[in-house]
This record gives C-alpha cells, structure tokens and sequence, in this order.
C-alpha cells in the first residue's frame, strides 16, 4: 500500500510539472530585406494559399507582393490603412484604418466593393488620430484582434461590429503597431515600431517572448509564415523594405 501511495504521489507530481511547464519559443535567424513598392506600407499578411503576403499601406492602397518582393495592385481608397488580414472561410479582407478608427470589409473574390463594418468607438471617443487602429488579424470563429498605437490596446470584435474583450500591452509594449494570430500555437505576434521589438503573447495579452528586430527604422507590420520558417516584417520609410526574419519553429 505504501508503496502505491508513493507512486501516486510521484505521478501527480510529474502531471502537475508538465502542466506548468512553459512552451517552448521560437528562434530567430538571419534576415534578408527587398526594397518594394507599396507607399508607406503598413500592414501584411499572407495569402489564402500561402504563396506571397497582401499588404496595405497610408496612401489607401492594397497590393500582393510576391517572396522575392515583386508588387501587383489590388485595390486602392482614399483611406490610411494600417492592417490588413483575411478571413479563410470567406476570402473576405479586413482592413483598419486609421483617423476614423474603423475597420473596411472588402469582398471576395473580386476585392472591388467595400464597407465599414467596425467602428472602434473607444478610439473613436478618446480621439486616438493618429495613434488609432494599427494592426488586425484574423482570430477564429468570425473574431478579430484589432490594436491601437495609443495605450497599446488590444480589442476582440466581432465581424458585426459588437466588441468582445479589450486589454492593454502597455505593461512591455509602447504601442501596437501590427499584429499576426499564430493559430498553430495559439499565440498573437505583436510588433513595436517604438522599442523596435516582436512579442509573442497569448491570446489573452500575456507577455512569453521578446525578440530585438535590431536596426529597423518603422516596423508597422508582421506576418507569421511557418510554411517558410519565416516571420515577414514590413517597414514604412521613404524607400518602404520588407524584412524576411528566419525562424526555427
């Protein structure tokens, strides 16, 4: 009997260790950068078959860049987007942009009509500017991560516009600059043009890894590719650079 009650004891223990222990990060390698075409480019995310990443930008414009930084145009409005993200159910894109601090959905397949379908009425009443909406991604089951310069805030909305949650990074974060689900490890990557930094989160703003993007000089998007074992990083200067960020997964 004793020694039964030992091993129970010894297995309980050995459960509890493994249900704390923390998950293991990725690393990150070298980089390579292309110059591309995309004015003052804001946001990124890949495509709905993983073979090149969409982007926005300021300027109000949509393009497909291809991995070796070849640019197409999509769509273009008179609007300051600064995040862009899909839905893979739908193809449908969501965009934010800022200054009216809501969130356009462009219509699959065609990409040609457009609608607002969230107002980030917090952004909106405190008059964010352009400290407002920055990044967006796609979380799961009609969800979507949207996040502000301003206080770092990280909203869940709802595609019919109803806001489910809202926390703030500030406690490592100066800002929100972009943002890319990882549904894999259900972890958010957030980048920070400020501190010039990636976070790993969860999902529910829960600081588990840092990693220094060196000498970038305004990253304001990311893009996660596992595929690749890559993390896509998108700067917004006079000669606009996409930064390609080898990661072991």
């Amino acid at each position: 009997m004793k020694r039964f009650l030992l091993f129970i004891l010894v297995y309980v223990s050995f459960l509890s260790s493994c249900g704390t222990q923390a998950p293991k990060m990725p690393v990150m390698g070298a980089r390579t950068v292309f110059e591309v075409d995309v004015e003052e480019l804001s946001g990124l995310c890949l495509t709905l078959d993983g073979t090149a990443l969409l982007s926005c930008g300021d300027q109000g414009v949509v393009k497909q860049i291809s991995f070796d930084g070849k640019v197409s145009e999509i769509w273009s409005h008179d609007a300051d987007m600064e995040g862009i993200t899909i839905d893979p159910d739908t193809g449908h894109m969501y965009l934010a942009v800022e200054g009216s601090q809501k969130v356009y959905r462009l219509d699959a397949p065609d990409y040609t009509k457009h609608s607002s379908v969230i107002y980030v009425q917090e952004a909106i009443d405190e008059n964010y500017s352009n400290g407002g909406l920055e990044g967006i991604s796609y979380y799961k089951d009609d969800l979507l991560f949207v996040g502000s310069q301003q206080e770092a805030n990280l909203w869940v909305y709802r595609f019919d516009g109803t806001m489910v949650s809202k926390v703030s990074l500030s406690d490592f974060a100066d800002e929100i600059a972009g943002l890319c689900y990882d549904p894999v490890a259900d972890w958010l990557w957030v980048v920070d043009s400020n501190f010039i930094n990636i976070y790993i989160c969860t999902v529910d703003g829960e600081l588990l890894a840092t990693y220094d993007l060196g000498d970038i000089e305004n990253a304001e998007s990311i893009c996660v590719d596992r595929e690749n074992s890559c993390v896509w990083i998108g700067s917004d200067e006079d000669l606009p650079k996409l930064y390609r960020y080898s990661f072991t997964f």
